[in-house]
């Protein structure tokens, strides 16, 4: 059986990265080409990736640590 966490913690960090790199690379494009009155959509979407994608990592983080722990019970398990 795989571990359920160790896999989640894979997922979110890729998606969590890119999401974060999307939002920055967007933010600076449209500061260079887009200089309309609709800038607050533009930065509304900037923020919302970054957020999400930071949301992303940091819950990345915690199924990481969870996976750590579910590997450290079962040596101590298999040790004991």
């Amino acid at each position: 059986m795989g571990n359920y966490h160790l896999e989640r913690w894979i997922y979110k960090t890729v998606i969590g990265f890119l999401l974060v790199a999307g939002g920055i690379f967007f933010m600076y494009y449209s500061l260079s080409h887009f200089m309309r009155d609709d800038w607050i959509l533009y930065g509304s979407i900037c923020t919302a990736a970054v957020a999400i994608g930071v949301y992303l990592l940091s819950s990345a983080a915690i199924n990481k640590v969870k996976a750590d722990i579910i590997k450290k019970q079962k040596l101590k398990q298999q040790s004991g």
